[in-house]
């Protein structure tokens, strides 16, 4: 009977958990942010996310000193299936799951000299006023391990 109880309660607080919805206009806090060589070269970014789950919807550019800005977008649901839709080239692949409060986004990308793999980690931090991605590129001709912090514009 206790187990029972017990069972039910985690049960009740499970389903009314809800995940965090990341929606917003982000600005990158460049002095926050730890950055590779090769990334380290931008100085600002602004991020639009429109998260309505399970679709998560993204939009980005970034710009490096007297370099032309840099533009991307990408559309994933959070279910973790692969699809062809992501900030890939031609022929990549993405998907995007949960992994507690955080959305894991994994992209392959096929490239002449082999596979690239980047994967992203967004959290949301100092009670949602912060987006933190953790970034891990790999399989290119410069590896890289990134933590970009962007603050959130109100």
């Amino acid at each position: 009977m206790v187990a029972a109880i017990v069972a039910a309660v985690v049960t009740a607080a499970t389903v009314g958990q809800s995940k965090p919805d990341f929606s917003g206009e982000w600005i990158l806090n460049r002095a926050a942010s730890v950055l590779s060589p090769g990334a380290d070269g931008m100085q600002s970014g602004t991020v639009r996310i429109d998260h309505r789950e399970p679709m998560f919807r993204y939009a980005a550019t970034f710009s490096a000193a007297g370099g032309t800005p840099i533009k991307y977008t990408f559309e994933l649901p959070s279910d973790g299936r692969e699809v062809a839709s992501g900030p890939q080239a031609a022929g990549g692949m993405g998907t995007l799951r949960w992994d507690a409060d955080a959305l894991i986004l994994t992209s392959r990308i096929e490239r002449p000299g082999g596979e690239m793999t980047i994967v992203f980690r967004y959290e949301l931090v100092d009670r949602g006023r912060r987006l933190r991605a953790v970034e891990r590129l790999r399989g290119s001709d410069h590896d890289q391990d990134n933590v970009w912090i962007f603050d959130r514009r109100e």
